[in-house]
């Protein structure tokens, strides 16, 4: 490495890794701040991109656990109004924030407006103008989209079909011709609730803010986060890189940009997940046991394990 590589000042994203990694060896062995995914979400994600409005179902599988997401419909003053599917690193950040109010209040229903604005900020993500508009916009997107999430046992398959939410306030515009502009608070419903708090994998809430910019780091520490504590200790997993493309990315992508791509993304979810016994290998990835970001006090009935 050259001197002039050694002095070159970090990016704003290096930057954020670097000090996150900080704080969370520091913390390593103690108290701090958590939010709750859904177990079979930490292993298959959401669109990274928009899809268009066009695009009404999206699927991924990823093993023996698979989700469905159908696109939805705002009210609006003449009716209802598809929108499409809910996408990108905003998407995934909201959906956190509502499954770890539900499950920290143990309540099915949280207050949108304010809590998800105060979540965002506390992320270091801005709230005003073209941002505040694009956090809307998944906020509506996210209130109407429904999921079938299933995990396979061999014999039998638990599976959860339906909305996610049950019920939703909006905000009416004063125009009769505009959808819905702002949901105020979403109740899940009591399907996926109940499931939701039997299968809660708890992550760093430092983690997240520093990966926020990226849909595939964040999916690939909360796969990570829900699988490495679960490898049995003298039996490392390994993945061959045309089953990682299936997961984190597109069959259709060309392999050396996934690659490219997926190494990055890892390399920036190790650095703030210092615990996890992961490396790079001819043809793929090795997964060897680790000790999940957050110490886990009670698993799962349904679809963890």
């Amino acid at each position: 490495m050259s001197k002039d590589e050694q002095l070159k000042p970090l990016s704003p994203v290096g930057t954020r890794l670097v000090d996150a990694r900080v704080e969370l060896v520091n913390k390593v062995w103690g108290e701090s701040p958590k939010l709750y995914n859904h177990a079979v979400l930490c292993s298959v994600g959401l669109p990274y991109r928009n899809l268009g409005d066009g695009v009404r179902s999206f699927q991924r599988t990823s093993g023996k656990t698979s989700l469905r997401m159908e696109a939805g419909a705002l009210p609006s003053n003449s009716g209802f109004q598809e929108v499409g599917l809910p996408y990108g690193p905003r998407a995934r950040l909201l959906l956190l924030h509502l499954c770890s109010e539900a499950v920290k209040r143990q309540s099915p229903v949280v207050e949108v407006d304010d809590s998800f604005t105060a979540f965002a900020r506390s992320l270091g993500l801005a709230t005003t103008g073209r941002n505040l508009k694009t956090l809307r916009e998944q906020v509506l997107r996210m209130s109407v989209v429904s999921m079938r999430l299933s995990k396979s046992y061999g014999e039998y398959v638990d599976v959860f079909q339906g909305p996610i939410f049950s019920k939703l306030r909006a905000e009416m515009p004063s125009d009769a011709r505009q959808m819905a502009l702002w949901t105020s608070f979403v109740e899940f419903s009591p399907d996926f609730y109940a499931s939701l708090n039997k299968n809660a994998v708890p992550l760093r809430k430092e983690a997240i803010s520093a990966l926020k910019h990226s849909s595939r780091a964040l999916d690939i520490y909360a796969w990570l986060a829900h699988r490495l504590w679960r490898i049995n200790n003298s039996n490392p997993v390994l993945l061959k890189w045309t089953t990682l493309r299936f997961q984190f990315g597109d069959t259709a992508q060309d392999m050396k940009s996934f690659k490219r791509a997926f190494r990055t993304a890892l390399k920036q979810v190790l650095m703030v997940y210092p615990q996890a016994d992961v490396h790079i290998i001819r043809g793929g990835l090795q997964l060897k046991r680790s000790a999940p970001p957050v110490a886990a006090k009670r698993a799962g009935r349904l679809l963890v394990g």
